[in-house]
């Protein structure tokens, strides 16, 4: 992605064949400043919304807690669910990576009538790496100008160009 850019990120949960009850989760951002624009729950039958409260932002640190939606009847059945998507913009300069990792930093999933990670389940996370470079026309535009740099022939005094 190019800096300054804006960027979404879906967060999902694969259940590996158990039911979801709910999540509980967050996601820190190392290696680059980003702006955390914000977040949007996905809307999941039967999950409910920020009732621990709503996510708590912070872009100086690069961290969001608190994503967050649960159930009180019946919980999802097994399989993948998309349940965040968070907008970001890439603060950080050409040539870096902002590396994205979610975690539960104390918090819980609802995983097959347990919360994890107490109780019988594991859990895992995979994050992801954001290589920030610059957009196709200003890369065109300095291969362009360094061509031009290595072509031109230096001319010195007494000699012919």
């Amino acid at each position: 992605a190019a800096p300054g850019s804006s960027i979404d990120l879906e967060v999902y949960v694969d259940t590996e064949g158990e039911s979801l009850e709910g999540y509980h989760i967050g996601v820190d951002f190392t290696g680059g400043p980003v702006t955390i624009q914000g977040t949007t729950h996905q809307a999941l039958p039967g999950l409910f919304p920020d009732l621990f409260g709503a996510p708590l932002i912070d872009s100086g640190a690069g961290t969001i807690r608190l994503l967050n939606q649960t159930t009180f009847t019946t919980p999802l059945g097994a399989g993948q669910y998309v349940v965040e998507v968070i907008t970001v913009q890439l603060d950080a300069v050409f040539g870096t990576f902002v590396t994205v990792d979610p975690g539960l930093f104390g918090e819980v999933l609802g995983i097959g009538g347990g919360a994890c990670p107490s109780g019988s389940c594991s859990v895992s996370f995979v994050g992801a790496q954001i290589e920030v470079i610059p957009e196709p026309g200003t890369a065109l535009l300095i291969g362009v100008g360094l061509l031009g740099l290595a072509l031109r022939r230096p001319s010195f005094p007494g000699t012919q160009s």
